[in-house]
């Protein structure tokens, strides 16, 4: 047979491509990361024991046992959750330091702190949003704003601003304010704490009308009657609080607001890596005792691929960016 010179070419071209992949093992495009081959950080930028501590621990012990590796949970905390989530920005990308956080450090940082030590946008891959602890709006027993309509009736008035407080300038609560002052047309009087113990006292006792917490923080309290809870800053009704109405229900859908817990990794670490503990971690939600556990809490059950989180994170940023500008919250160094 005569071969043209194109034809020996095509041959040589072919052969050489069979060869190649004759060195790869069988199915490689298609396996998973090796991943992990050793322990695993989760560093989480708040003090031990709070919900987000409780969510990281029991994931953590849940992955420890899936991938037969150790998931350390080590609290970082300090600054807003900066010192912690800076340590994970300037971590190696290789999936063996995890950040798990709340939305503070992501989202609401970059507009209150003049000087933050790492690109909140940019120095971090998305994993997994894990849950939501949504905010709930509610009232000391004596004053009197036992439903939302005679709370917004009264903060209308024109008479004394309805005050409310929360853990501190640039806090969840702070901003979440800041946002029904904005979609109600009101004007909420701030009173910054150092510290939830002496809010939930004093609003209790009704030194401070209003309070502004997470469900896992007060829900108890407004079962017991101990708080009057106004509304759910949520798309849907809390499980533990299902006799209260969300804002939404209210006609305003806009004020959706609250700590999520999301996990992430330094950028740069492998989207194969990424989309392999994404996964677990949504197969670890879905188990009956876990979904059962963190509901339980007052935790909304999410389990987002890294896109979804992605996309999440990006209008989350550019939503507090604009509610805190309109606010005029200044800086803080």
């Amino acid at each position: 047979m005569h071969l043209t010179t194109t034809s020996i070419i095509r041959h040589l071209v072919l052969a050489a491509a069979f060869g190649a992949a004759g060195l790869l093992p069988l199915g490689a495009c298609a396996q998973e990361p090796s991943w992990p081959t050793r322990p695993v950080r989760v560093i989480v930028p708040f003090l031990a024991g709070g919900s987000i501590d409780v969510v990281a621990r029991t994931l953590a012990a849940e992955l420890s046992a899936r991938y037969h590796q150790q998931f350390v949970v080590d609290n970082k905390a300090g600054a807003g959750g900066t010192i912690g989530t800076d340590l994970v920005a300037k971590s190696a990308a290789d999936g063996y330091t995890l950040l798990l956080t709340a939305q503070g450090p992501l989202v609401i940082n970059p507009f209150i702190m003049s000087k933050l030590p790492y690109d909140a946008q940019h120095a971090f891959a998305p994993v997994s949003r894990v849950v939501d602890a949504p905010n709930v709006l509610v009232a000391s027993p004596k004053a009197g704003l036992p439903t939302f309509d005679a709370f917004l009736q009264r903060a209308r008035s024109g008479g004394a601003p309805l005050t409310y407080a929360t853990q501190g300038v640039g806090t969840t609560g702070h901003v979440t304010g800041a946002l029904l002052d904005q979609a109600l047309g009101i004007s909420l009087t701030h009173v910054p704490y150092n510290g939830f113990p002496p809010i939930l006292t004093d609003v209790m006792q009704g030194r401070v009308d209003l309070m502004i917490a997470d469900t896992v923080n007060v829900g108890e309290r407004v079962r017991t009657g101990q708080l009057a809870a106004v509304a759910v800053a949520s798309a849907r009704r809390s499980a533990v609080l299902p006799d209260v109405p969300t804002f939404a229900e209210k006609g305003y859908p806009e004020i959706v607001a609250g700590p999520w817990f999301a996990l992430l990794a330094p950028a740069g670490t492998s989207k194969a890596v990424r989309d392999k503990l994404s996964a677990t971690v949504r197969d670890i939600l879905a188990k009956p005792g876990i979904a059962a556990r963190f509901q339980g809490m007052g935790l909304d059950i999410v389990g987002s691929t890294p896109d979804d989180l992605q996309g999440y994170m990006d209008k989350e940023y550019a939503r507090w960016g604009a509610i805190i500008r309109k606010a005029g919250i200044q800086p803080v160094s």
